[in-house]
């Protein structure tokens, strides 16, 4: 039986390979998985328990992300929509420590961030989560 000799250079580009495959796919499968949860997290169709779940799974699979600044403003919504979860649900505290992390978020980066919160908070007038907004935005002041 006749054997193939690997050269050591080959084997080593072949780990490499494989190494930056598996770090792309992981990298891909997560920010896939957080950009699918984020549109059921803001999806209005879903309320209480169930919003709340699809904005937690996104803030998880999008961890890694929060080390680049523009990423930890852009994911200022799903805070802001984890709290209207939370609020629905009769969790005020936790709502209202979303928020606080919704709008310290929104406020890192210059832009139309923060307009944005109160734009989707103004347009859903939910009862529950309106005045906790509020009282946020007003303390912050």
């Amino acid at each position: 039986m006749n054997t193939v000799d690997i050269p050591p250079r080959s084997r080593m580009k072949t780990w490499a390979y494989t190494v930056f495959i598996i770090a792309f796919l992981c990298l891909w499968l997560s920010g896939m998985t957080a950009g699918l949860m984020a549109g059921a997290c803001r999806n209005d169709r879903y309320e209480g328990e169930k919003k709340l779940r699809f904005c937690n799974i996104s803030l998880t699979a999008a961890a890694w992300m929060r080390l680049l600044p523009v990423e930890r403003t852009k994911r200022s919504i799903i805070h802001l929509e984890r709290g209207i979860a939370l609020a629905q649900m009769g969790r005020n505290d936790e709502a209202i420590a979303a928020f606080k992390t919704a709008l310290q978020d929104a406020r890192e980066k210059r832009g139309s961030w923060e307009k944005r919160l109160h734009q989707r908070m103004v347009a859903l007038k939910d009862p529950h989560a309106l005045p906790l907004w509020v009282s946020v935005v007003q303390a912050a002041e």
